[in-house]
């Protein structure tokens, strides 16, 4: 994966680059993914926003809340690169997973989320674990 970081301060920042190098080779995305990071204020914690260029190429915008301590941040980059990987392989499109509409599923009960959650734990542990 390809990635560019803007915002947040130093230590924001340098702890993106870490988690973001170190979560590579647990997603199934290819080399060439292009991935913008942006560290803002916001609402959620996270969140993703797929773009694709005039060649038909994935470009990914991944805003992560810098209202969150260090660990959060880091799980919320976990969180949200699974997001990005299910989005790219096609079976997270808006709120259809795999062809079926779960507009009317509550937030905790939607399957993509259930399985960013559960990849967020392992992978934290992991972290953790380095």
């Amino acid at each position: 994966m390809i990635y560019e970081l803007e915002g947040g301060n130093k230590k924001q920042q340098n702890i993106v680059v870490e988690a973001m190098s170190f979560v590579d080779p647990y997603l199934n995305l290819p080399d060439n993914v292009f991935i913008e990071v942006v560290l803002m204020p916001c609402f959620s914690s996270g969140c993703i926003d797929l773009e694709m260029d005039e060649e038909g190429d994935h470009n990914f915008l991944v805003e992560i809340n810098t209202k969150q301590s260090l660990q959060e941040i880091v799980a919320t980059v976990f969180h949200e690169l699974k997001h990005v990987e299910q989005t790219f392989n096609k079976r997270l499109d808006q709120m259809n997973w795999n062809g079926v509409d779960y507009t009317n599923t509550p937030y905790i009960d939607r399957p993509w989320e259930k399985e960013a959650y559960g990849f967020e734990e392992e992978t934290c542990k992991q972290w953790s674990n380095r």
